[in-house]
């Protein structure tokens, strides 16, 4: 199943149109750049995201401190411009912009992906941990269960105990994870992207060439 049901619900309710005249078509992934390594996964969660509030980094900081208190080797690496300067939490690297290379190369090294937004639209870092193999614990809101499927450990975002308790059992099933992500990343492709606009352009026209 692709990402559409949370789109088009919002669309109708800002736009004032019926469903049937709302064509969702999500984005695509560049397999190309993203994909796994043989790079050993390394203790430390992964979170690409500037620090805009809807992007819950207080809940994930409050999350993080409950599972390092039980495993003190995991560290937490946030990416992404707007961080402030200064001493960050115990465990907690704020690597701030970072260039594309290095942000697939944490992809592949991360033992989890976790993803505590609020509110996507869309949301691709999810998919783009999955088609690097790393497992995922995202938030259970908005677009992200349509787009992360069965693919991923989802969580209520607003209690730190939950996402908490979504990053052990993230790291308990790793495996499985990464395995079942990699599958669902397939499934998003530019080109597939494509062939779904063409076909809404196509029914626009009456089915005219």
């Amino acid at each position: 199943m692709v990402p559409s049901e949370f789109v088009r619900a919002r669309a109708g309710e800002r736009l004032r149109l019926p469903g049937e005249k709302i064509h969702v078509v999500p984005h695509g992934i560049d397999h190309a750049r993203f994909n796994p390594s043989e790079e050993p996964r390394e203790p430390f969660l992964l979170y690409p995201a500037r620090p805009w509030p809807h992007k819950n980094h207080a809940r994930l900081l409050e999350a993080f401190r409950l599972v390092r208190a039980e495993q003190p080797e995991l560290r937490l690496v946030l990416t992404g411009g707007g961080h402030r300067n200064g001493p960050a939490p115990p465990g907690v690297e704020i690597r701030g912009l970072v260039s594309p290379e290095e942000l697939v190369s944490l992809l592949r090294r991360a033992a989890a992906l976790v993803f505590p937004s609020l509110y996507e639209g869309f949301g691709a870092p999810p998919l783009e941990a999955m088609a690097c193999g790393c497992p995922v614990a995202a938030s259970n809101a908005a677009s992200l269960p349509e787009v992360c499927g069965d693919a991923a450990v989802l969580f209520d975002p607003h209690s730190g105990e939950a996402i908490a308790d979504g990053i052990r059992e993230a790291l308990d099933r790793a495996p499985e994870l990464s395995h079942a992500g990699l599958a669902r990343a397939r499934l998003f492709s530019w080109d597939a992207s494509a062939e779904r606009h063409e076909v809404v352009y196509r029914e626009l026209l009456g089915g005219r060439a």
